[in-house]
């Protein structure tokens, strides 16, 4: 059979490729991820490498917003506390609640058990309340002022990304380069966007540890003002709302 002078198959085989070259150039359909990595116990195992199969350099903007990001992926910092925490809180807290804390927090990954284990810490290592809140004060600027370094890192490579994605689509169009090397460059925005959602991610986490922390210490401090902690904490979501949003942007490269 034929249609309009042209063989089926032929006809078929174009279709496919128009698709295939169609979902290429679409920015918001990522392409397949490649591999990945598992947390066990707050710890962050399995290959590292980029999300989305990226096998070229990354630009120095790029592996700065690498860097940044990882300090808010949660198994990162999630790990960093269990790690400070686990050989210092057991038995220097009086009862079982410490051991029950650590073992949800290793096991569980719990935000309640994470926030517990915190303030507990802290109360090891200052004696006053008023300390430990400063302790606290201290943590939640140091996380919000990394996120709005991040936050700047994430718009610089999202500039980048489109004055590329925009170059090599052109080139694609005017059959300068392969639909691999095309597809490279997706991968490529998609890995970007990936470090940012998952910082994000992770940030958000951790503010929610920091807002169950506040409401643990309340509790335990009746009394004990906490108004420029909620200043601070209050900064920390806005820049968290803020990642998200430039993590979106992202997609739209």
């Amino acid at each position: 059979m034929k249609r309009f002078g042209v063989p089926v198959a032929l006809t078929a085989a174009m279709l496919v490729a128009g698709c295939i070259a169609e979902e290429l150039a679409r920015p918001d359909r990522p392409p397949a991820e490649v591999g990945g990595r598992f947390s066990i116990g707050g710890f962050s195992l399995g290959p590292q490498g980029e999300p989305y199969g990226y096998k070229g350099n990354l630009s120095a903007s790029e592996e700065k917003l690498r860097e940044q990001g990882r300090k808010f992926d949660k198994t990162v910092w999630e790990g960093v506390l269990i790690g400070a925490v686990a050989g210092t809180l057991i038995g220097a807290v009086a009862g079982g609640d410490a051991e029950d804390a650590v073992g949800g927090a290793i096991v569980g990954g719990s935000i309640g058990a994470l926030a517990g284990m915190y303030v507990a810490h802290k109360q090891k290592l200052y004696a006053s309340a008023e300390d430990q809140l400063d302790s606290m004060i201290v943590d939640v600027r140091a996380s919000n002022r990394g996120a709005e370094a991040l936050i700047a890192d994430a718009k610089t490579v999202l500039a980048e990304d489109k004055r590329r994605l925009a170059a090599v689509q052109d080139r694609y169009q005017k059959g300068q380069v392969t639909e691999r090397e095309l597809e490279q460059e997706r991968a490529r925005v998609w890995g970007n966007k990936k470090v940012v959602e998952t910082a994000a991610v992770g940030a958000r986490d951790q503010y929610r540890m920091f807002e169950g922390a506040k409401s643990s210490f309340e509790k335990q401090n009746p009394g004990t003002t906490t108004r420029s902690f909620d200043q601070e904490l209050g900064a920390y979501q806005r820049s968290v709302d803020l990642l998200d949003s430039v993590a979106a942007s992202m997609a739209k490269a």
